[in-house]
């Protein structure tokens, strides 16, 4: 888990205070443990668990202190693999270092962090950053928050309810939950642009080209997949939409405008995958819950704004991913240009 606050220099800490005289104080306040075993918060999230009716099996996760944890330029406090890249195993680390200052922090500022990595490593949940309508977060595997302060000391009710939803990402359905966009008035939920760096591409070892330009009748920027027909697999453009913060029923749609002066060959369509995670005994696996596709039927030949689309209906918010494609089949021959790729939602009634 990424802190992006500037932290106090770590010290140690005695919670409570001294009487100047402590022999006269019969029941002084324990001093608490700098580095305690990591244990007492696995043992803590088995208890929660079970409450809420699972029984784990721990055997395949690993926790650990560790001084630091670095990746590239980046610096966290905690670290939640669901697949370590040394081990292979579901590992939790926890950083000694000062800047997080780990030894300063509360049992249940503590407790806030260990069960957030939890979260990745056991449960197989990204990051989800959106909001109550209090401003408070949805989810406490939040990363927009100092980790360690979503819940409190003395806020059973608040504690409860983020753990219910650590556990059951349908729980957040009975909260206010600010959508951000009025998708009655505004139902484009996502729409492809040049400056949205986290989309993807495939071309096949080089058989398919990919790129990008503007609509010059409605300014729109599109991107074009094209190839001499020598693809032996699908030449593909997509983008993974994490944790997509979408009304429970809402219908979900998928669509764009396909242009092309002659494509020849199969053609082109478009996918959308869809996944959640299923808890068992060891931990969640990621599944695909819907697929929905055009490839079955691509379009081809002269195409003029020839428009394409697929209907999700029902979405649930157990939904962690959700991936739109557009798609060149193999052996296609000529470019199509996909214009007004987009993802428009439709609230439930």
């Amino acid at each position: 888990m990424k802190y992006y606050s500037q932290f106090i220099l770590a010290s140690f800490l005695i919670l409570g205070f001294l009487a100047c005289e402590t022999n006269e104080d019969p029941n002084p306040i324990p001093q608490q443990e700098e580095f305690p075993d990591l244990k007492i918060f696995l043992d803590r999230f088995e208890e929660e668990a079970k409450l809420r009716g699972y029984n784990f099996n721990f055997s395949g996760l690993d926790i650990a202190y560790v001084d630091e944890i670095r990746f590239a330029d980046e610096v966290y406090c905690g670290y939640g693999f669901i697949r370590h890249p040394q081990t292979d195993r579901r590992t939790v680390l926890i950083s000694k270092s000062t800047n997080c200052d780990w030894v300063n922090k509360t049992d249940i500022q503590r407790e806030n962090l260990f069960f957030h990595e939890m979260g990745h490593a056991f449960l197989n949940l990204p990051h989800d950053n959106a909001l109550k309508c209090d401003g408070r977060p949805l989810s406490l595997m939040t990363n927009i928050f100092i980790p360690y302060y979503i819940y409190s000391e003395n806020e059973p009710e608040k504690r409860a309810y983020y753990l219910d939803e650590l556990f059951d990402r349908l729980a957040a359905n009975e909260q206010c939950i600010d959508f951000v966009q009025d998708f009655e008035s505004d139902p484009v939920f996502l729409k492809y642009g040049f400056l949205n760096s986290m989309w993807r591409f495939s071309n096949d070892n080089g058989n398919y080209g990919i790129t990008s330009g503007i609509n010059e009748e409605t300014e729109n920027p599109f991107f074009q997949i094209s190839s001499e027909g020598n693809g032996q697999n699908t030449g593909y453009a997509f983008i993974q939409i994490e944790v997509p913060n979408i009304p429970e029923g809402a219908t979900v749609k998928l669509k764009t405008k396909i242009n092309s002066e002659n494509l020849e060959g199969p053609g082109v369509a478009i996918a959308l995958r869809v996944y959640e995670t299923e808890i068992g005994q060891t931990g969640a696996t990621t599944v695909e819950s819907h697929f929905l596709s055009t490839e079955m039927n691509p379009i081809n030949g002269k195409l003029e704004n020839e428009l394409i689309e697929l209907t999700l209906t029902n979405f649930t918010r157990k939904t962690i991913f959700m991936i739109p494609f557009a798609v060149m089949m193999p052996g296609t021959k000529g470019a199509a240009n996909f214009d007004d790729f987009e993802v428009l939602v439709e609230p439930g009634s």
